[in-house]
């Protein structure tokens, strides 16, 4: 390993989600310096000295921010771990900033930036005013104006639209979505007045989106890293497998899959155009200020791709790249996070050129690792990775993941039946 990325890992912090989103992390010579909410089994005992929260609590809850923030203020955790001159965070929360304070480096993006990215209601309208000002992003300016018209989108207080006129406007079922969310928290599909007006009642935002539904549509994400030098390194696209969880009609992310071909027309351009449209994307969030890993979310119609929406953080789909790069020298995520803060030049990593190019990703699959993980949430499914057997789970919580090697979710949107029984 390249001296100055060892060095930096051995006096690195890591606030991490989960610790399997870590499964094939390497620190050389050194024990891990990670403490995590959550954890599966299996993890747990492969690294039994890392300190998980909930463990500790034995209970899992949706709380992250707030606990890790506990953590950091436990007079054990700090004697252990805050010794560390570099933090690594998985997302931008209110407190990043203040560990600067401290004299740490994170390796996080600034969280007022994270705030103005993670507004889902701004980022194409933000993205096309960005994209004008530069000849080089037409091809990104063309998209988004074409996305906003094919997919009727509206931005609109809330109780301003009637649903008779929203449903003659998209003639059919239509998405409304929240102006911030996570994990598809905050977002529905409207088929009925009655899922309109729940859903109105679940949203808090003042102002909301609405878009066309499209059947047949494949909702695609791209990892992406953007580097210190301007650089913007992307892995292969993956298809989003997108479930009601807790609501019949709340479009959740249920997992990934990375097997993009199985379900695509014109496989290879497609991937590449989605790749031109994120290296844009990333080239712009460089320019104001973004460095380490983001996402983007697309939607793909026959042979045309549209935006969706920007997450401005590390995401679950990482899982995957993480258990085939994770021990990578260079192309694992954690390091091309870290590298979006480490002033480097391009001759200390030449494999970086490599994939540079607008259209170049990461295609990191094969046959003996996962391609995809499915979140499970009964526990009458068999062979999954699940939570600690002295963990308490909160209600509506995952109870552990399905990994799996081939394709087996036969549509993307609401699956409701798998190609491989549970």
């Amino acid at each position: 390993m390249n001296n100055l990325l060892e060095n930096i890992l051995k006096d690195t912090l890591v606030l991490a989600k989960s610790l399997d989103l870590f499964d094939e992390f390497r620190v050389p010579g050194k024990d891990y310096n990670i403490i995590a909410c959550q954890s599966s089994e299996e993890l747990i005992k492969k690294y039994p000295n890392i300190y998980v929260d909930e463990v500790a609590q034995a209970q899992r809850t949706y709380s992250t921010s707030k606990r890790l923030l506990e953590m950091l203020q436990d007079p054990l955790v700090i004697k252990k771990y805050l010794n560390c001159n570099y933090i690594w965070a998985y997302q931008a929360y209110s407190w990043t900033n203040d560990l600067k304070y401290l004299g740490k480096r994170v390796f996080s993006i600034d969280y007022y930036l994270y705030l103005k990215l993670q507004n889902k209601l701004i980022q194409r309208k933000l993205l096309i005013e960005k994209s004008s000002l530069n000849n080089d992003y037409s091809y990104l300016k063309n998209n988004l104006i074409t996305s906003y018209k094919v997919l009727k989108t509206k931005i609109f207080q809330k109780q301003k639209i009637e649903y008779k006129e929203l449903k003659n406007t998209y003639n059919g079922d239509f998405v409304l979505c929240a102006s911030n969310s996570n994990g598809g928290e905050g977002v529905f599909k409207i088929s009925n007045f009655n899922q309109y007006e729940d859903a109105l009642r679940s949203i808090d935002s003042p102002v909301i989106r609405t878009e066309k539904f499209v059947k047949k549509g494949i909702p695609l994400n791209q990892i992406a890293f953007i580097m210190s030098n301007g650089i913007v390194v992307k892995y292969k696209p993956s298809v989003q497998i997108i479930k009601s969880i807790h609501q019949d009609n709340k479009m959740e992310y249920a997992g990934c899959d990375f097997s993009c071909e199985h379900y695509l027309r014109d496989d290879l351009d497609t991937l590449e155009n989605i790749t031109k449209l994120t290296d844009s994307i990333g080239k712009i969030l460089f320019k104001m200020g973004y460095r380490g890993t983001f996402g983007c979310d697309y939607l793909a119609m026959d042979n045309d791709i549209h935006f969706i929406e920007l997450n401005p953080r590390y995401q679950a789909s990482t899982l995957i790249p993480n258990l085939h790069l994770g021990n990578d020298d260079l192309l694992a995520p954690h390091i091309l996070h870290i590298l979006g803060f480490v002033d480097f030049s391009i001759e200390q990593f030449p494999a970086l050129k490599e994939y540079a190019c607008e259209k170049q990703f990461i295609n990191f699959t094969n046959k003996k690792k996962p391609i995809g993980f499915l979140n499970v949430y009964d526990t009458k499914t068999l062979n999954i990775r699940k939570p600690i057997k002295t963990v308490k789970i909160g209600q509506g919580i995952s109870k552990g993941y399905l990994l799996f090697s081939e394709p087996m979710i036969k549509s993307p949107y609401y699956p409701t039946k798998l190609r491989n029984s549970l």
